[in-house]
């Protein structure tokens, strides 16, 4: 992805450390593990320490409102609230919410963030067969 951006932190010792997430929003999708999906819809595990806190966005054509309420994340315009246009491939309607380790994400229609997927309780059946499958491989397709 092109629209990179990075967070820098300074520790107790005055080390600066750099994160570096594939998209502007508090969730970095390729860490995702897929727990159970239908189609453009999916619930996912975050299993990183990134996870605390909560955050989502919604979005009607390429209208999105977003929240974050997590360290580390980007300021939003209004403290944890704020607008965003995005022209970029978006999606009719597209959703995502988090609350520490629970990721439940849908679009209509898919993207790049919430691909084509089928999953019950852990496996994967579609596109890719497996248990407990990371979203990265399931993006990468």
């Amino acid at each position: 992805r092109n629209d990179q951006f990075r967070i820098q932190n300074k520790n107790n010792n005055n080390n600066t450390t750099t994160t570096t997430m594939g998209n502007d929003d508090a969730i970095d999708e390729e860490k995702l593990v897929l727990c159970c999906a239908l189609c453009c819809a999916n619930l996912s595990t975050y299993p990183t320490a990134d996870c605390l806190g909560c955050s989502g966005k919604i979005g009607l054509c390429c209208l999105n409102a977003e929240f974050c309420c997590k360290p580390g994340a980007p300021c939003l315009p209004c403290c944890c609230l704020g607008p965003a246009c995005e022209f970029d491939g978006c999606s009719c309607v597209n959703l995502q919410a988090h609350c520490c380790c629970c990721v439940a994400s849908a679009a209509l229609p898919c993207n790049d963030e919430v691909p084509v997927a089928v999953s019950i309780m852990g496996l994967t059946l579609y596109p890719k067969c497996g248990c407990m499958v990371p979203m990265k491989e399931i993006m990468n397709r």
